[in-house]
Order: C-alpha cells, then sequence, then structure tokens
C-alpha cells in the first residue's frame, strides 16, 4: 500500500538548469502543495487548484504556510573530521593543518569517535537541508565506516571516501601509496 502525505507551504525549485535557461528555470508557488507517494514526488501545484480534489482524499495535509520548502542542498566539497575546527585561525595553510586539522584528524583512528563525529556531522547536514554530499573523511579507514553507517542510518546520499596523505602530515597520519590503495578498495 502506498504512503502518501502532503504538505502546503511556498514552494520554490528548479524547473530547468538556471545557468542554461537564465530566465524561467525558477518556479515559486506562494502557496503550494506538495503531494509525495512513498517519499517520491506526485504532484506539485498550486494550494488553490488542488484543495478539494480527490488526490488529497483521505490525506492530512501538514500546513506550512508562511514557510518555505526546497529540495534538499547538495554540498560537493566537505571534510567531516574538520567539523570541531571551523573558523580556527591560521596565517597559512600548513600553519593552520599542523595547529587544527591534524591533531583532530589523528582522534578518528578511534572507532568510537569517528561515530561520535560522523552522527553529528550528519545531523547538521539534515539540520542545514544538505541531502547529498561529496565528503572527504580520513587517512583510517573506521573514519570512512562510519560516516556510510551513520549516512545509511539518515538515508543521506553521500559519496566519501579514505584521505590519503603522503607528506608534509605527521606521521600517525601518513599512508603509503600502495597502503592507501589497497585501504580504499
Amino acid at each position: 500500500m502506498a504512503v502518501k502525505k502532503a504538505f502546503r507551504a511556498s514552494i520554490a525549485h528548479c524547473i530547468d538548469d538556471p545557468y542554461v535557461l537564465t530566465s524561467g528555470a525558477l518556479q515559486y508557488i506562494e502557496d503550494g502543495l506538495l503531494l509525495l507517494e512513498d517519499g517520491k514526488v506526485e504532484t506539485l501545484a498550486s494550494w488553490e487548484s488542488m484543495q478539494g480534489s480527490e488526490a488529497l482524499h483521505g490525506i492530512e495535509v501538514v500546513d506550512y504556510s508562511g514557510r518555505l520548502i526546497v529540495p534538499g542542498f547538495v554540498d560537493i566539497h566537505m571534510h567531516y573530521p574538520q567539523t570541531d575546527v571551523i573558523a580556527s585561525h591560521g596565517k597559512q595553510l600548513l600553519e593552520w593543518l599542523s595547529k587544527y586539522t591534524f591533531p583532530a584528524e589523528q582522534q578518528f583512528g578511534c572507532e568510537t569517535h569517528a561515530l561520535e563525529q560522523a552522527e553529528f556531522f550528519v545531523e547538521e547536514l539534515l539540520r542545514n537541508g544538505t541531502t547529498t554530499a561529496m565528503v572527504f573523511a580520513t587517512v583510517h579507514p573506521q573514519s570512512v565506516d562510519a560516516l556510510f553507517k551513520v549516512a545509511g542510518n539518515y538515508n543521506l546520499r553521500i559519496a566519501a571516501g579514505k584521505v590519503m596523505m603522503d607528506r608534509n602530515c605527521p606521521e600517525s597520519l601518513r599512508d603509503t601509496p600502495v597502503e592507501g590503495y589497497e585501504q580504499s578498495q
């Protein structure tokens, strides 16, 4: 049996590529209805055109009037191990990495720490509307496993992998090309 959900709100989404079609790519419905069937969009229309329709028979409409519904955001470059060092001051990249990032990343050798950080990171992504992300982990295979496990629990679409470093980093974060390749397999 199909599960249907309906939401009333202002709705904004792209109906075409805004880089190709610079005018008219965005559709905005001030008072709209989003009808989902099994989590997929079945109908997107104005509330006025759908109010009282047979398509809504027996379905509770969650009213978010005055709020905006948009598709989930996509972030194509994130480092989840750096969540705790965001906005840390560094004059140069290597200084910043040495003072903040490398010490934070070394902790991801502990599976429990990696899972806790992945949980916080994924919850923050979803809290801010990001439903798809390309994410860097650390050199530790368990950091990647933790991220995939937590992302799977929340049904977050994610592309991620093990980071590989063989210079300009502490020994505890250093890979050899062979080791990095084998662990990535």
